[in-house]
């Protein structure tokens, strides 16, 4: 696809206590990206706040090419902007730019996981993501935000991974 920045990070770029040993990529897909959950389960505690903190949880992960646990970091960090717009009503925090590096950093992971895992049962994760999407656009298409940033990274999703069935997803 080459859309993607495979760079890999050097450990003196992230504090010791964060450095991340990546799971294997030659495993097969589905345990790839079984492995990449439970590592997510394992390094959430560390990144607990707010959807930043927990995006920084998968901005490292990409950065040492652990592309699935990234994946899963920033679907949880959209999982928050959502509670954050849709359940809290935009009281605490409205989309803006600063919801950016969250958004592209799910698609980026999904892309380059796809791209090394295109058997990944990622099935789950992209309907969760599309459904929060789709709800947080219109909620701010309903009170008059730009909604670009979530329609654009919709049409990535649905680009990247054609085989998931989206079209019963609410939003």
């Amino acid at each position: 696809m080459g859309f993607f920045n495979f760079k890999k990070r050097k450990p003196s770029d992230v504090p010791a206590s964060e450095a991340i040993d990546p799971v294997d990529n030659s495993l097969p897909d589905d345990e790839w990206l079984a492995r990449s959950k439970a590592r997510f389960e394992q390094m959430i505690k560390n990144y607990y706040g707010s959807c930043e903190t927990i995006g920084q949880g998968g901005y490292a992960c990409y950065g040492y090419g652990d592309f699935g646990t990234a994946l899963f970091f920033y679907q949880k960090s959209i999982d928050v902007l959502h509670s954050n717009y849709l359940v809290l009503q935009m009281r605490n925090r409205q989309p803006s730019t600063a919801d950016t590096q969250i958004v592209n950093g799910y698609t980026s992971s999904l892309g380059a996981s796809l791209e090394m895992h295109p058997a990944a049962p990622i099935d789950d994760s992209v309907r969760e993501v599309t459904h929060r999407l789709r709800t947080i656009a219109a909620a701010c298409e309903q009170v008059g935000l730009p909604s670009q940033l979530y329609r654009e990274a919709l049409k990535l999703i649905v680009q990247y991974a054609p085989h998931v069935k989206l079209d019963d997803v609410l939003g």
